[in-house]
């Protein structure tokens, strides 16, 4: 984006776009969105795979002390993703979650996230400073998705591999 100092801004990495019914979706700018909300204190957006869309967009996020998981939440996020980025970009799950997992420099890694909403293997977790809030996480969200009957097909080995990739440098 050109700013109006004539400078120009990095909005968003290019290996992390969503690409959303051939719209493409930076995960910055929708994690950016999701931070509006106050009781927000971390989010990541992965991909999931979805047959009608190609991609669709599922939030993780993880909220400030002395709030609880609510609807009312979940509510004020994708508000806040429509008015900021457009219904394009309106999540197809809003996921919260105590904690996420990061490597011990704090980076959160969207990769495993992503795994869990699409029902593939999670891979090495060796490197997280906290790997035991993975199977939390996969509990609840694949438990969530199996009870909804919200499990997505068996991934192709290219839809995999990029699975895989999301979010690494």
């Amino acid at each position: 984006m050109r700013a109006p100092d004539g400078y120009f801004r990095i909005l968003g990495r290019v290996d992390d776009v969503i690409n959303v019914a051939g719209h493409r979706l930076g995960t910055k700018e929708l994690e950016s969105a999701a931070l509006t909300v106050p009781e927000v204190a971390e989010a990541a957006a992965v991909p999931v795979i979805d047959d009608i869309r190609g991609r669709a967009v599922e939030m993780y996020v993880s909220l400030k002390p002395g709030f609880e998981p609510s609807k009312e939440i979940e509510n004020k996020i994708t508000a806040a993703i429509e008015t900021q980025i457009g219904k394009i970009a309106r999540p197809k799950n809003i996921w919260i979650v105590p904690d996420m997992p990061k490597t011990r420099s704090g980076k959160i890694m969207r990769r495993v996230i992503a795994s869990v909403s699409n029902f593939a293997d999670i891979g090495d977790v060796t490197t997280l400073a906290n790997p035991e809030v993975v199977d939390g996480i996969r509990h609840h969200v694949q438990g969530e998705k199996v009870a909804r009957d919200d499990v997505p097909r068996e991934l192709t080995e290219l839809e995999y591999e990029e699975i895989k990739r999301f979010g690494s440098e």
